[in-house]
C-alpha cells in the first residue's frame, strides 16, 4: 500500500434507486475517498468480500433482501463485524423501524430528505477511524517486525555465546571428546584427548579415527548410529545413552580400556560423529581388587558360617548343660535340705541337753556342727534360689508395701547380729517414698544380704542406711559399711556366682548373696550397684520403681533416724 493510498478509504453506498446513488456520490465526493455502489443487498454483500470498507451507507428499503437482512449478514461476517453501517430510509421512519435497524447494526439511521453536511460530517468522522486503524494496524506490524529482527539478531547473539560456550566446555571438559566426518578422519581434538592419548591437537587433526582404537573403530557400531532414510529422503541423529568399552591405542603404544559414548549428527550437507571417552584403567584395577576383596569376604563369610554353625551347637550344648546344672541344683538342694535340717534339728536338742549333760568339749563341736549345718542350709537356699532365677522359675508376689516400715522391720531382724558384732545401726530418710509396688519378701531377701554383709565386713564400724523417694517415681536406699572397702577392679567380680575376694574369706559366707541380689532386683525391675573406695568403705545401692499406690503416710518435711545399738 502507497502512501497515497493509506491516507485513501473506500465507501459503500447501497441504494437499488440509481438517482440516489447519484445523489449520495455528489454529496460524499468531496472528501476525496474511493465510492463503490450497490443496487441491491446481494451486490453489497459480494463487494464486502472483496473490501474492506471504512463505512456502509444502506437503504433500508429494497427489493428482494431489504436493508436490514443485509446489515445482519455483514454482521455475521468476522471480517466486516466491526464496518460502521449507517441506514437511509424516506418510508420506515416508524420507531419499530429504527429499533430493528440498531439491533441489526447501524451505528445510525438517517431519514430522507437529509443534511448534506450532516452526512459527509458523519462519514467523515467513521472514515477518519477507519483510517487511523489501518494506520495503527501498520505500525503494528511495523513493530512486529522490529521485534522478530530484534529476536533473530538476539537469537544470533545467543548462537554466537552458545559456540563460544561450547568450545570451552569442550576444551576443559575432563573426558576426551573427538569429531570425524564420514570419511574417518578426526576434525575435532579436545585438551583431555591430548592427555590421554599423548597427541597434540595439530598432530591428531587429519589422522583417521582407527588409529586411537585397537584393532580399529568399529564399523558396526557407526552404522548403528544411523537410521533408516525417512519419507522425505533425509536421516534423522540417532540419540541414545548406551556407553561401549573398547581398547584404545595411546602415541606409545600403550593399550588401555576406555569407555566412550557415540553420537551422529546428520545435518543437510555434513555427517558429524562424536566420539567421549573416558580412561577406566583405575576403574578395571578397583574392580579387580573389589572381585579379589569379594572373593576374600566370601571365603571369611564361610569361614564365619561355619564357626556360627560350631557355635551355635557349642551354645545348645551349654544351654543343656545349664538346664541339667538348674535342675541338679534344684534336685539336690531339694534332697539335702532334709537331711541338714534332720542335723540341725538333733544338734539343737543336743545343745539343749535334751538327751543329757554334755561336757564343754561336747557342747564345743556340737556348737560348730550346729554352725556347720545352718552354713550349708543357707549353701543350699542359695543354690536353689539361683537355679530358679536361671530357669525362669522364680515367682513374685506383688503388692503395696511400705518401704521405709519394711526396712524398720528389717533393723528388728538384724539387731541381734549387730549386737554380736558391736556394730551400730543407723537410718536415714532424707525422702520419704510412700508405697511401692513390689515383692516385699525379694526386697527383704536383698536387704538381709546387703545389711549382714556390711554388719559382717564392717570391721565393727557403724553402718548407715539412707532411704530417699526420688522425682521420676523411684526409691532407692543405700546401705553403707566403713570397711576395708573393695578395689575397683574386683567391683564387677562380687556379682558373679561362688567368687570370694581375699578378705571375704575371713568371714564365712556362700559366695551366692550378692549374685543372687542383683538378679532379683532386676527381677523387681529395678538394679543393685557399688560405689567403694578402698580404705574409706563401700555403698550398695537399691534402686526400685516406685508404684502409683497412695502413700501409707505424709512425706517427711526432716530427715527421720532410727538407730540400733
Amino acid at each position: 500500500m502507497t502512501a497515497m493510498d493509506s491516507r485513501l478509504a473506500k465507501i459503500l453506498l447501497v441504494d437499488d434507486r440509481p438517482e440516489n446513488l447519484v445523489a449520495l456520490e455528489a454529496v460524499l465526493d468531496p472528501l476525496g475517498h474511493t465510492l463503490i455502489r450497490a443496487n441491491s443487498g446481494a451486490e453489497a454483500l459480494k463487494h464486502v468480500l472483496l473490501h474492506d470498507f471504512a463505512v456502509i451507507l444502506l437503504d433500508v428499503q429494497m427489493p428482494g433482501m431489504n436493508g436490514f437482512e443485509a446489515a445482519e449478514l455483514i454482521k455475521s461476517r468476522e471480517r466486516s463485524r466491526h464496518v460502521p453501517i449507517i441506514f437511509l430510509t424516506a418510508i420506515s421512519k416508524e420507531d419499530e423501524y429504527v429499533f430493528r435497524g440498531y439491533s441489526a447494526g447501524a451505528v445510525d439511521y438517517l431519514f430522507k430528505p437529509f443534511n448534506p453536511d450532516v452526512l459527509r460530517s458523519k462519514v467523515s468522522v467513521f472514515v477518519d477511524l477507519h483510517l487511523k486503524g489501518v494506520q495503527l494496524e501498520r505500525q503494528t506490524e511495523q513493530l512486529r517486525e522490529g521485534e522478530r529482527r530484534e529476536m533473530e539478531l538476539r537469537h544470533r547473539a545467543e548462537l554466537v555465546e552458545s559456540e563460544a560456550r561450547f568450545v570451552e566446555i569442550v576444551a576443559s571438559a575432563l573426558e576426551s571428546i573427538i569429531s570425524f566426518g564420514p570419511d574417518r578422519r578426526v576434525t575435532l581434538f579436545n585438551a583431555a584427548a591430548e592427555r590421554m592419548f599423548g597427541y597434540e591437537v595439530t598432530d591428531a587433526l587429519g589422522k583417521l579415527i582407527d588409529e586411537f582404537f585397537h584393532p580399529g573403530f568399529p564399523d558396526e557400531l557407526l552404522e548403528s548410529k544411523r537410521e533408516e532414510p525417512e519419507g522425505d529422503g533425509e536421516r534423522a541423529p540417532r540419540r541414545d545413552s548406551a556407553t561401549h568399552e573398547l581398547v584404545s591405542v595411546r602415541r606409545n603404544g600403550d593399550h588401555f580400556p576406555i569407555e566412550i559414548s557415540l553420537s551422529c549428527l546428520e545435518l543437510s550437507d555434513e555427517l558429524i560423529y562424536t566420539v567421549v571417552g573416558r580412561d577406566v584403567s583405575e576403574r578395571r584395577r578397583a574392580e579387580e581388587e573389589l572381585r579379589m576383596q569379594a572373593l576374600s569376604l566370601a571365603h571369611t563369610t564361610e569361614e564365619l558360617r561355619v564357626v556360627n554353625e560350631e557355635l551355635h551347637h557349642r551354645q545348645i550344648e551349654l544351654e543343656r548343660a545349664m538346664t541339667a546344672r538348674s535342675r541338679f541344683y534344684a534336685n539336690m538342694s531339694h534332697e539335702l535340705r532334709t537331711p541338714i535340717n534332720a542335723i540341725m534339728g538333733y544338734t539343737q536338742l543336743l545343745l539343749e541337753k535334751i538327751y543329757g549333760p554334755l561336757t564343754e568339749q561336747q557342747i564345743r563341736s556340737i556348737d560348730r556342727t550346729f554352725k556347720a549345718a545352718h552354713h550349708l542350709l543357707e549353701l543350699v537356699n542359695d543354690i536353689l534360689d539361683l537355679s530358679k532365677i536361671e530357669a525362669g522359675k522364680m515367682e513374685l508376689q506383688v503388692e503395696p508395701v511400705s518401704f521405709s516400715a519394711l526396712i524398720q522391720d528389717l533393723f528388728v531382724t538384724v539387731a541381734p547380729m549387730a549386737q554380736q558384732h558391736n556394730v551400730e545401726l543407723d537410718m536415714m530418710v532424707e525422702r520419704e517414698p510412700g508405697n511401692i509396688l513390689t515383692d516385699p519378701r525379694r526386697v527383704r531377701q536383698i536387704l538381709l544380704n546387703l545389711l549382714s554383709n556390711a554388719i559382717k565386713f564392717g570391721e565393727q564400724q557403724p553402718v548407715n542406711v539412707v532411704l530417699r523417694g526420688r522425682d521420676d517415681a523411684w526409691v532407692e536406699v543405700d546401705v553403707t559399711d566403713h570397711g576395708p572397702g573393695i578395689a575397683e577392679a574386683d567391683q564387677m567380680k562380687i556379682f558373679d556366682e561362688f567368687v570370694q575376694l581375699e578378705e571375704a574369706h575371713r568371714t564365712q559366707g556362700t559366695g551366692l548373696g550378692l549374685p543372687i541380689s542383683r538378679r532379683l532386683s532386676e527381677l523387681l525391675g529395678g538394679s543393685l550397684t557399688v560405689q567403694s573406695t578402698p580404705g574409706a568403705g563401700s555403698t550398695f545401692r537399691l534402686s526400685l520403681p516406685r508404684s502409683d499406690q497412695p502413700d501409707a503416710a505424709a512425706p517427711a518435711q526432716t530427715p527421720q533416724h532410727a538407730e540400733v545399738g
